[in-house]
């Protein structure tokens, strides 16, 4: 499936191939599979009515025989009662002519294989011999004792109990006990119908058409089918069942199933129809649809293939062109010249093509420009080693005149440009950020003439926490120049470590910040003559550039009560961890 993809995706040709043929064979699936579906319909609803009426007649068949055993049994019952009420030699006499009677019942009836009668030790049967003892441990005949006055009916069994001759006939019995005048025990009737007429019956044409036919009891046990696979070996009346699980294996994926309910028995015939047979009946009209369908889907193949390449070819010359480019090649021009999409999309490539080159130009001469440029700047630069030199040459010139307080301010001075002069990291621990910062402090003390109290508070977890270089340097600034008031200042520096995070706060008690001009303090055009705003903000965007936008300052500040700025770092130490460099500022 993946290498069908691939086979497509590699090209628009085929996409478009693909789409055509699919959007002109689907009406023609559909249009002709809906008639098609229909006529099935059609054709399927005759078969099973045809089937219906087949099975129905069959069933009016059955009926009729059984009906014929009915009333032979009431016809029988009415002359048992004379029979036996009778005594002495009349009671001989009538026995005889009841004997008579039966026979000829018997032979009227082509299809009645015998009639017995049973009553206690007695008997009459149209069989010369019958066999008593065996016939009463048939467990039909058992089973149907206990209800005298109803009649069963007894699918095909072996008649191995009448003794003309040595018998292995099948027969269908119908068997009705019942009470006589001052008897105890039930007489019964038999009488037992040839199983050769229900072959008779099933292996008509028109039931050998429908598939297998099957005449089933009340328990869903077979007594008869069409197919004698579906009969046990021995042919035993109780051993075949039709359950839920094994009914022709698979009933609705092969079979319909169609019945009608014996009025006498209530056994029901059931016809099984293979579905492969009814679709046989509209197997023409599915070769023409699909023939149709076959020739539809050349010619879609056909048109769909000469239309993508009229369409494709443009695209390949512009992919031409294209790779022209690629190779350098900005003088390239489109041919194309059409008014559809694709010939907007080669004038727009010339376009394109022409505005690279002349960008291309520009940016060479820019580039030329910009050497020119640094290499004027190179030569007014002032070297700061150079300066870093000169302050020491004037803090030794400061201690040789006995002037202690210009020495140990250059002092300051020289450690706070040498801290700046380190280019090597871009972070450094909290430890070090705070001994810089004692520097400047140093020289702001000369100035403010000890008017300013710095207020540390530093918890010792977080001293080795990795921080950018200076960026508390700006914010105390910002606090010295443009926070305090004319009276004594007080600046508080604090840090601790909350989770995994280090908050590092400066606050101060100076005048604040307008709250028109804090709102710019982060702004990105915020004003070259703010340097104040400048630093913060700078601060602020070196911290987001080394760790990420979800770090940086917040401020607070109340007009004439003072400012609170809070840094928020992650807290990353420098035991094990590697310090940031420029190409993995944030994490």
């Amino acid at each position: 499936m993946g290498r069908i993809i691939h086979f497509f995706r590699k090209s628009i040709k085929r996409r478009l191939l693909f789409c055509f043929v699919w959007i002109s064979i689907l009406p023609i699936v559909i249009v002709g599979f809906i008639p098609y579906q229909k006529t099935a319909e059609v054709v399927k609803g005759q078969v099973l009515e045809y089937a219906q009426i087949t099975v129905n007649q069959l069933n009016e068949n059955i009926n009729y025989h059984l009906n014929e055993m009915d009333l032979m049994s009431r016809m029988v019952y009415y002359q048992v009662f004379a029979a036996f009420e009778k005594e002495g030699r009349e009671s001989e006499i009538h026995r005889e002519d009841f004997r008579q009677f039966i026979l000829a019942l018997k032979n009227n009836r082509t299809f009645i294989d015998e009639i017995h009668v049973i009553e206690g030790d007695q008997y009459y049967s149209t069989a010369s011999v019958l066999r008593q003892e065996l016939l009463k441990s048939k467990d039909w005949y058992i089973s149907s004792l206990q209800n005298p006055g109803e009649k069963t009916w007894v699918g095909p069994h072996v008649n191995d109990y009448s003794l003309n001759e040595p018998k292995t006939d099948r027969v269908v019995s119908l068997v009705y006990p019942f009470i006589l005048p001052k008897r105890s025990s039930p007489a019964v009737i038999i009488i037992e119908m040839k199983q050769d007429k229900l072959d008779e019956l099933f292996q008509s044409p028109a039931l050998r058409s429908l598939g297998k036919v099957l005449l089933i009891d009340k328990y869903g046990r077979i007594l008869y089918s069409s197919d004698p696979s579906l009969l046990p070996a021995e042919h035993e009346y109780s051993n075949q069942y039709i359950t839920n699980t094994n009914l022709l294996g698979g009933l609705n994926d092969e079979y319909s199933f169609i019945y009608d309910i014996n009025y006498f028995s209530g056994w029901k015939v059931a016809a099984f129809i293979p579905n492969v047979k009814i679709e046989q009946s509209f197997a023409s009209i599915r070769k023409i649809v699909f023939m149709l369908i076959g020739i539809f889907l050349v010619i879609s193949i056909l048109l769909g293939w000469g239309l993508s390449d009229r369409l494709i070819k443009p695209l390949r010359t512009l992919q031409i062109d294209m790779r022209q480019v690629k190779k350098g090649k900005f003088y390239t021009r489109s041919a194309i010249d059409a008014d559809d999409e694709i010939g907007d999309l080669s004038r727009n490539f010339n376009q394109m093509v022409a505005e690279i080159e002349s960008l291309i130009d520009k940016i060479s001469e820019s580039e030329r420009k910009k050497k020119q440029i640094e290499m004027q700047s190179l030569q007014y630069q002032i070297n700061p080693h150079f300066l870093y030199n000169t302050l020491n040459s004037v803090q030794w010139l400061a201690k040789e005149y006995k002037a202690p307080e210009i020495s140990e301010m250059l002092t300051a001075l020289i450690k706070l440009l040498r801290a700046s002069l380190n280019t090597t990291n871009y972070t450094h621990m909290l430890e070090e950020e705070l001994e810089v910062l004692s520097y400047y402090a140093r020289i702001q003390k000369y100035r403010y003439d000890d008017q300013v109290k710095i207020i540390y508070r530093i918890d010792t977890d977080v001293l080795a926490a990795l921080v950018p270089r200076f960026v508390l340097q700006p914010l105390v600034e910002n606090a010295f120049f443009h926070g305090l008031s004319d009276n004594e200042g007080r600046i508080e520096i604090s840090a601790r470590r909350k989770e995994d995070l280090v908050e590092i706060v400066v606050e101060d008690n100076g005048r604040g910040i307008d709250a028109d001009k804090l709102k710019t303090l982060f702004s990105p055009d915020v004003e070259r003559k703010h340097s104040s705003g400048i630093g913060i903000k700078n601060v602020d965007d070196k911290i987001k550039h080394y760790f990420g936008d979800s770090y940086g300052l917040s401020i607070d500040s109340v007009k004439g009560r003072g400012t609170r700025i809070s840094i928020v770092l992650p807290c990353r130490l420098k035991e094990g961890v590697e310090e940031l460099d420029d190409t993995n500022l944030s994490g």
